[in-house]
């Protein structure tokens, strides 16, 4: 509803697509709900930008999803994959994110406590590349390296007390 009334203001939507199934979406973000609306928003982007338009290398009008593999989790990453493919060819690119670095320990998801592997990164873009994904983006090298996480220092935060 809410994006409907962007229309005509929005050139580029940059869309996450994080959780296939209702039950990871639950486990991770309380929400499992979340693959239902994300395809509904993704579907409503989509409509409004239409397929992408380029100006050189620039892209000026599209919607661009982006997938952050997790880990122990390929064969969703594939779902979702596959999904937006299947739905959407190229009128859309999907941009396949290898970059998940744990900020902290999770106790109750410990799949969470780790970078996504090499090899589980490949086996996601051998997927794509199977598909015949041609509009996409990868990352190379160690995007999930210390270097790429921003400090959490909280300056410039107002802190509150009881």
């Amino acid at each position: 509803e809410n994006l409907r009334l962007l229309e005509g203001y929005v050139d580029i939507y940059l869309p996450d697509f994080k959780y296939w199934e209702p039950e990871t979406a639950q486990n991770y973000s309380h929400a499992p709900d979340y693959p239902m609306y994300a395809k509904a928003a993704i579907a409503e982007m989509v409509r409004q930008t239409g397929a992408p338009v380029f100006e050189g290398d620039m892209l000026k009008r599209g919607t661009v999803v982006r997938h952050l593999l997790l880990p122990g989790h390929v064969r969703e990453a594939k779902q979702i994959i596959s999904y937006l493919h299947e739905t959407y060819g190229n009128q859309i690119y999907i941009s396949i994110m290898n970059q998940y670095t744990p900020v902290r320990t999770f106790d109750s998801c410990k799949e969470l406590n780790r970078k996504v592997t090499k090899r589980e990164y490949e086996k996601v873009l051998d997927a794509a590349v199977e598909m015949g994904i041609q509009n996409g983006f990868i990352q190379e090298g160690e995007t999930a390296s210390e270097s790429f996480i921003p400090e959490f220092d909280y300056e410039g935060v107002e802190k509150n007390t009881p």
